[in-house]
């Protein structure tokens, strides 16, 4: 039996619709732009912070292999729009020993913390030096510098032990008749006894000592002032006790500090594109 012709245009409309919806559902599908590895990363990084160690495409998702402070996580991410499926803690981060730590601090300020403190992955610690006392954290688990203050101390605390050496030696118990003798001396007209005193006094007195800041304790002054990072510290002599250049990289430009070398003063900035 002949089927009626009327069927056959129905059969390729059919066909044709089906066709249609398919690429429509891929169209869909893949109307997201792929995201490339690098922006996945910056994505993963802005909202859960930490630092990416490994990424891997692996067919439609990304296999992110993230660390915090807090352990290690494994990141599975959409390529097309780059939505997070899911997130799993895979271990606890190592952490720096103390000892390292302290190590660290002593090569970059010259001395070592008095001590330090560990909570949620930070080590917190304190160095004094003559003129100034910092406070420092640092990620216990990169070991980077997280946050740097440092505090001047007080003027007084600072001119301490020069005022110290400026003050003359105690006079021994003989002091008055031996000073009595050298007037005598002087009355019957004998210069010997002035140069005897002269010289007496002289030896008393002690010069005032001069404490010269450290290229670090410079750096960290000097970075307070020009945020960045620093390049290179020269020392230079002077009439004045000297003068620290520090050279540091501020993004697109590059700035100069002067730092005097005794006082800590920022004596100037010089920039550079």
């Amino acid at each position: 039996m002949a089927k009626p012709k009327w069927l056959l245009p129905a059969g390729l409309g059919a066909a044709a619709a089906i066709i249609l919806i398919i690429v429509a559902l891929t169209a869909f599908r893949g109307g997201e732009e792929a995201l490339a590895a690098e922006d996945v990363e910056q994505k993963i990084i802005s909202m859960y912070g930490g630092e990416v160690k490994d990424i891997q495409q692996d067919g439609n998702v990304y296999r992110v292999q993230l660390s915090r402070i807090d352990g290690e996580f494994l990141a599975i991410v959409d390529s097309d729009g780059g939505a997070i499926i899911s997130l799993e803690k895979t271990g606890d981060t190592e952490l720096i020993p103390e000892g390292d730590i302290k190590a660290k601090l002593a090569e970059r300020y010259g001395a070592e913390p008095a001590g330090l403190t560990l909570k949620d992955g930070i080590y917190s610690g304190k160095v004094e030096k003559d003129t100034h006392i910092t406070d420092v954290e640092i990620d216990a688990s990169t070991g980077d510098i997280m946050n740097e203050e440092v505090t001047d101390k007080a003027p007084a605390e600072q001119a301490e032990e020069p005022a110290a050496a400026e003050k003359p030696a105690a006079p021994k118990p003989d002091t008055n008749q031996n000073q009595s003798k050298q007037n005598q001396n002087q009355n019957a007209g004998n210069p010997g006894g002035q140069t005897g005193n002269r010289g007496n006094q002289n030896s008393n007195s002690q010069p005032a000592k001069t404490v010269r800041l450290t290229e670090n304790e410079a750096a960290v002054i000097a970075l307070r002032e020009v945020r960045g990072e620093l390049d290179d510290v020269d020392y230079e002599e002077s009439d004045d006790g000297g003068y620290y250049i520090v050279e540091i990289e501020a993004g697109d430009m590059d700035a100069e500090v002067q730092i005097h070398a005794i006082t800590g003063r920022v004596m100037s900035v010089l920039w550079d594109d």
